[in-house]
């Protein structure tokens, strides 16, 4: 009898032993969210004790270092780009509003510019020229292609652009990226051919600060290989205003040594809300030569009114400057006073408004 009494008697010992160890490991469980989560490490459970530990779960807390080491975009690297866009904007328009030449051959549409420029000074009088410059997109043969017509400047600090421009020809578009551009072109002028090719980089360094530089080479029957650089600087000075310094240096086999320029310009637009606004060009440019003999040939000061009139691709600039050069070396300096008077057409689509 006590033998078959305890084996009835093991089942409840071990039922005891159980509930007194139960307790002990739910006071455990109970303290483990008072851990520091750092100090604690995961390990795998089962999805029974998952169930059991979701109500208990907080977020783990974030560590301060983590934001140095990949800061995320915020405000201020918004405003940045903001900035950015706003100053390169400014020079774009400030580009489209006053003709620009490299500018209106990259845009994406054909345009037209036809001129009437009366050019007077106070040694030569009075130089009447009807000028035609622009492109014309061939999207028949290709998109990348597009006759360029491109016509004299008129004033004397230009005046290296008169033997290098071409009247017509042809600029294809070989590659171009978020930054630069490369063309392919041919000059035509009589029965001879200009080859050549262009490279154009440009874009913002800061939000006050933009560039473009194009570097040029080209070969004629009559000026054979010779190359054109030309890099700007633009500095936004507020919503209106913006300064720009261009360089420009010409090399080649028939050069007088190194061709060069270099000009500060203070562009201001008035009024951008209007209609039509007025744009204004203050400027003070130098020129000069390096060989036979290296000289300043012109000390030039001037200031350039443009608005539109009548209609929005109409436009119209007085010119006013002085001179202070000499063409050639053994001349004597002298001051010399002009102005010119354009009367622009724009034949381009967004320019045209239907009435």
């Amino acid at each position: 009898m006590p033998t078959h009494r305890s084996h009835h008697l093991l089942p409840v010992i071990a039922l005891a032993s159980l509930a007194v160890a139960m307790p002990g490991r739910c006071e455990q469980t109970a303290a483990a969210p008072e851990q520091s989560p750092s100090s604690t490490t995961i390990a795998p459970v089962s999805s029974e004790a998952l169930e059991d530990t979701l109500g208990a779960w907080e977020p783990t807390v974030p560590d301060p270092n983590e934001f140095d080491e990949q800061p995320a975009v915020n405000w201020v690297d918004d405003s940045h780009a903001y900035m950015a866009n706003q100053a390169q904007s400014l020079t774009e328009w400030m580009d489209e509003f006053f003709g620009d030449p490299e500018y209106n051959l990259e845009q994406a549409e054909s345009l037209l510019r036809l001129e009437l420029i009366d050019d007077w000074e106070t040694e030569d009088g009075h130089d009447f020229k009807i000028r035609l410059r622009g492109k014309v997109q061939l999207p028949k043969i290709s998109r990348r292609l597009n006759l360029v017509f491109s016509g004299e400047e008129s004033d004397l600090d230009d005046e290296e652009d008169r033997r290098v421009d071409d009247e017509i020809g042809l600029q294809y578009e070989v590659r171009e990226g978020s930054r630069s551009r490369l063309d392919l072109t041919m000059g035509i002028s009589g029965s001879k051919p200009k080859p050549g090719i262009k490279y154009r980089n440009e874009g913002p360094i800061d939000d006050k600060h933009s560039y473009r530089f194009i570097e040029r080479v080209q070969y004629s029957d009559k000026e054979k290989f010779f190359t054109i650089t030309q890099g700007d600087l633009n500095r936004v000075i507020d919503d209106n205003n913006i300064l720009r310094w261009s360089n420009r240096a010409i090399w080649g086999e028939r050069t007088d040594g190194v061709e060069w320029r270099t000009r500060l310009s203070l562009r201001q637009r008035l009024d951008p809300e209007a209609r039509r606004p007025i744009a204004l060009n203050y400027f003070a440019a130098i020129s000069g030569e390096t060989e036979p003999s290296s000289y300043v040939k012109n000390y030039r000061l001037g200031v350039l009114w443009r608005r539109q009139v009548y209609r929005d691709y109409l436009f119209v600039e007085l010119e006013p400057a002085y001179n202070y050069r000499r063409k050639e070396f053994e001349d004597n300096r002298r001051s010399v006073w002009s102005m010119v008077v354009r009367l622009e057409i724009a034949l381009q689509r967004d320019l045209i408004r239907k009435r």
